[in-house]
């Protein structure tokens, strides 16, 4: 369980500002196989429900403090919670594919939570994956191993936003007490596999994020919280692929070199740029990826 002293809710009609909520899926408790994770799968509604019902407990716990609250919808099609069940004065960004994807809302927040976050490329946890499960095998910022979490977490901190509060596979633990030891910390699930994990019911879970966020609140309020920024002067983001097929796609991208096989890297004077260059390479990457499937 999560321990904190308590958030004081601001005054009648006062906004304490806006939090940015970004929401994955694989890092989500009981969210194990592909079935669950596109609409049209037989088991979509698990996901759906999950992460709304969790979504619109955080979201509504920071509106009652005073927040605005802005969600984005942040895996796969991005159309996975249910806007109609989130509180007034939420707002939703929905939709794929769009710039800046699992980030996109964010910029002018006072912090962020992450819910439903999972690990990179090549842990061993459920579903573990970086930002493409079909196209990417490694991701590297700058030469650090990079995962979804460290990847938003540095271009928010770019804009001068801090992560208040990451919730998901517990095997990502490591990384954020390591990248944002301000943050709080909850796991939703324990890996027992790829395609298996182990999570408490799902109202122990609400009761965890619910302390989890009035944490971050507290944190926040008390100026704990701190922006990732590193000391670079430039940035350079490089793809391994899962294929060289994919990699010649990507390569293709102007400012890009590929320096083997099936690694195409891109340099960027800032982590945004980067960023860019990474969806832009992802997708000319899955672009390929679905045309040689069709293929077969």
């Amino acid at each position: 369980m999560i321990t904190f002293s308590g958030a004081s809710p601001q005054g009648a009609g006062t906004v304490a500002g806006k939090v940015f909520v970004s929401v994955d899926a694989e890092g989500l408790p009981y969210i194990v196989s592909p079935l669950q994770l596109m609409p049209g799968r037989s088991l979509f509604s698990e996901l759906r429900s999950v992460a709304t019902r969790l979504t619109r407990l955080a979201a509504a716990l920071l509106v009652e403090q005073g927040y605005s609250v802005v969600v984005a919808d942040s895996h796969g099609l991005m159309v996975n919670i249910e806007p109609q069940q989130m509180p007034r004065g939420v707002e939703v960004v929905r939709g794929f594919p769009r710039s800046l994807s699992m980030v996109a809302g964010a910029r002018g927040s006072s912090y962020a939570v992450f819910l439903g976050y999972h690990a990179r490329a090549g842990v061993d946890s459920v579903l573990a994956h970086s930002f493409s499960s079909r196209v990417v095998y490694r991701l590297t910022v700058n030469g650090l191993e990079a995962s979804e979490y460290l990847f938003n977490a540095l271009l928010l901190g770019e804009w001068g936003i801090p992560v208040g509060l990451v919730a998901g596979s517990g095997e990502l633990g490591k990384e954020v007490e390591q990248y944002t030891p301000w943050a709080v910390w909850l796991p939703l699930s324990r890996s027992t596999g790829y395609l298996s994990s182990v999570s408490p019911s799902i109202e122990e879970v609400e009761e965890d994020l619910r302390e989890a966020v009035k944490e971050s609140i507290r944190r926040s309020r008390a100026g704990e919280l701190k922006p990732l920024r590193m000391a670079w002067d430039a940035v350079e983001v490089c793809i391994e692929f899962m294929s060289p097929a994919y990699a010649e796609t990507a390569a293709l991208m102007p400012g890009t070199a590929r320096d083997t096989g099936r690694r195409v890297c891109y340099r960027a004077a800032s982590v945004e740029e980067a960023y860019r260059a990474m969806e832009a390479m992802v997708y000319l990457g899955g672009f390929t990826a679905l045309l040689t499937q069709q293929m077969r």
